[in-house]
Order: C-alpha cells, then structure tokens, then sequence
C-alpha cells in the first residue's frame, strides 16, 4: 500500500512537471518576438519620386504577423526633406529614414496649366510634357500617361510616370475639372417596360386580355441571354440619374429593364428568369396589392422593389388614362408614396400610375426624394431630359428577338 502511493505521488509530480513545461513553452512561444526591415534603413528619393514601401519582416511565436505591424509617419515626395517612417509590433519597434532631394531623378516637366477644365464627353487634348535622365537623355517617349477618357464629371487626375535604366521613377499628376455637359451625343438609354410573364406551356386565360403587356418566360430568356452575350451594362438608377443630368457616361450598350405592377406572374415566372440569367430589373410594385407580403417572399439579389405607388394605381382622374394620381390632394398623394417606399424598402424610382402625371404629381415625386420618375411616353433617356419624366421603350406581346434588339440597341 504504501509503493501505490509512493507511485500515485510520482505520478501527480509528473503531470505536474508536464503542465509547467508546456506553460513554459506556450509563454515563451507566444511571447517571442522579433521586428526587422526589408530594404535599407535609410533610403533616397528624387523629388516627386516613387517611393516604394519596402516593408517589415515580424513574427511573434514562430508565426508570421508582418501585416499586424503598424506604420506611423509619412512620406511627401512633393516636398524635399527627411522623413521618419516608424513600425510597431507589440513591444519592438524599428525604423526607417526617407530623404527626399530636391531635384528631379529623371527630370519630369508638364506642358501647360496643371490645373485645367475639361466638359464630359468632350475629346481632351493634353498640353503634353517632356523628360530626361541625368545624363540628360530624352525620355519623353517613354512617359506612362493615365487614363484621358473621363467618364464622369468632378475632379480628376491625370498621372504621368517615366522611369531611368538605374529603377529610379519620377511622377507627376495634372488636375483635370470634369464639367457636366448634357449636349454630347449619346444614343440613348433604353428604359423597357415589361408586366407579365407567363410559361408557354401553361399560357394564362386572360393572355391577350391585358393589352399585349405579357411575354412569355421562355421569349424573355432569350432577350436576357442576347443582352448578355453583348456585354450590355445593367447601371443603377443613381447612374441613370447621373447619365441624365450629364454627371456620368454610359456605356453605348446599357439599359434599365422595368416590370410594372409586381404581379404575381412576374414574381413567379420572370424572377427565376432573372436569376437564372443574372441580370438585375427592377418590379414597381403596387404595394397595395399584397405588397409587403409580396417583397418579403419574393427577395432576390436581381429584383430592386420600387415604388408603382401604394394605391393610387386606379381611376378617378381626368388626365390621360384617368389615374388618381393627377387628381389627388398633396397630403394624401405624399402618404401614398411614404407608405410605398416604406414597403419596397427603396425610394429610388417612381413609375406613374397608367403614365399619367402634372406638375403635382412632379411635386411629389421631388419632395418624396425619388431619383428618377418614369413615364409611358415612348423613347430612350438622354442627358437633358427631366430625370422624373423619363421615357421608356414598351415591350409587347409576341415580339421576336430581332424586333427586340432594334428597340433597345445603340
């Protein structure tokens, strides 16, 4: 008895041992750090130089935690002088010393203002540059030049960088004022109009009831897949606002497709479509009608709900179709839209109930914050036009794919 627990003892002892060696060592594992730079503690660029970052090698443990180090200070190559660049991991520390001469190495010069304005959609024409080496060789055809085709209005930039045989890089950069202009020529952006979609093999009772706005899931794959195969650009509606007011240039081959109402043979049969094809749409959904069960059930990464109007999606007008809308007082108008927007989840675009609208139902498609406004009136949107009474293009009832294509191609 007393051997057994002489043993029993030994045995605790051991484990006890066992459990401080292996503290010992996760301690120590866990602790051990170690900090060093990659490149040269100090380094020397030319004015408007290329500074490249060359980095630390940190691990902490055995493991590599070098993207866990912090870099405080930084580096102006615009402005000679020697700067300090500081790297921290936990307890260490290291650092590096930037000099920044104050010549040129290769010498880079612009032609020119460097600040200059330019209108979207006109052609830029740069005042040019020159460079040399040290030695004083010609650069100048070997100057890299950024992008010059600018797509959107604002401040831009355009970069010129020129490198010698020794690595050394100088880079200098024009500002360019992009001015928004709605006068340049564009072909117009298709904004389609669809409303239901059916299967071809169970074709609806009322499928030439609903004047030819039905198209059958089978013809609408065939569109989406063309589109497709075309590269064409499906852009947002804060794009298309943009497009219109002359911010932004658009592809030549983009388009907008709308699915009106939010009936059930849409969500049933056109969103599996959609998917199916990746392509984004969106359905102006009457949210009366079951709306909010309808966006909760029926959710998809390629279906944007917006608003068709909560109930003002019926007669009582004395314009156009006869639709409420153009009839109804502010107030109640503004709750209608309110309550939409709440259930589509987005106020981004508006479709008119049958297309009717005045300058009240303009009123309150502004004040209710909505991007853009689409109307029935045939036509493609074009820089200029008023974003809340956008054109579309009708899409109907039997049309084949070539009838499509000359809709809605550039």
């Amino acid at each position: 008895m007393k051997h057994a627990g002489r043993y029993k003892w030994l045995i605790i002892l051991l484990a006890v041992l066992v459990a401080a060696v292996t503290a010992g060592m996760v301690y120590y594992y866990t602790t051990q750090l170690s900090l060093a730079l990659k490149g040269p503690r100090e380094v020397t660029v030319g004015l408007n130089g290329l500074y490249r970052e060359y980095g630390v090698a940190a691990k902490a443990g055995g493991k590599d935690v070098s993207k866990d180090v912090e870099i405080s200070g930084k580096v102006d190559v615009t402005t000679p002088g020697v700067y300090t660049l500081t790297y921290r991991s936990k307890t260490l520390k290291v650092t590096r010393t930037v000099t920044v001469t104050d010549t040129m190495n290769p010498v880079l010069k612009l032609k020119g203002d460097k600040d200059v304005r330019v209108k979207l959609g006109e052609t830029y024409e740069d005042p040019g540059y020159t460079a040399t080496d040290a030695q004083g060789h010609d650069l100048t055809s070997q100057v890299q030049v950024s992008n010059m085709n600018f797509k959107k209005a604002g401040q831009q930039e355009i970069a010129y960088t020129v490198s010698d045989t020794e690595g050394n890089t100088t880079r200098l950069v024009r500002s360019v004022t992009v001015e928004a202009n709605t006068e340049y020529e564009t072909p117009g952006l298709p904004i389609c109009m669809y409303h239901y979609v059916y299967d071809e093999n169970d074709p609806p009772a009322d499928l030439h009831q609903r004047f030819n706005n039905y198209i059958s899931a089978q013809a609408l794959e065939e569109e989406l897949n063309w589109l497709n195969s075309e590269g064409y650009y499906y852009p947002t509606w804060k794009q298309v606002r943009d497009y219109v007011d002359g911010k932004l240039i658009l592809p030549e081959k983009s388009i907008v497709l709308c699915f009106d109402d939010g009936a059930k043979s849409f969500l049933k049969n056109g969103i599996p479509v959609l998917e199916k094809c990746k392509v984004p749409a969106t359905c102006f959904m009457i949210t009366s009608s079951n709306g909010q069960k309808k966006v909760a059930e029926y959710q998809s990464d390629y279906v944007y709900y917006e608003s068709h109007t909560d109930n003002m999606h019926r007669p009582g007008g004395q314009i156009g179709h006869g639709g409420i809308f153009t009839a109804i007082s502010y107030e109640e108008g503004m709750a209608d839209l309110k309550k939409s927007i709440e259930i589509c989840g987005s106020g981004e675009a508006l479709a008119y109930p049958y297309g009717d609208y005045n300058d009240s139902c303009l009123k309150m498609a502004e004040d209710a914050g909505f991007l853009c406004a689409v109307t029935t009136e045939a036509g493609k949107a074009k820089p200029g036009q008023n974003p809340l009474l956008l054109p579309r293009v009708r899409m109907s009832l039997g049309q084949s794919l070539s009838e499509f294509q000359n809709k809605v191609k550039p």
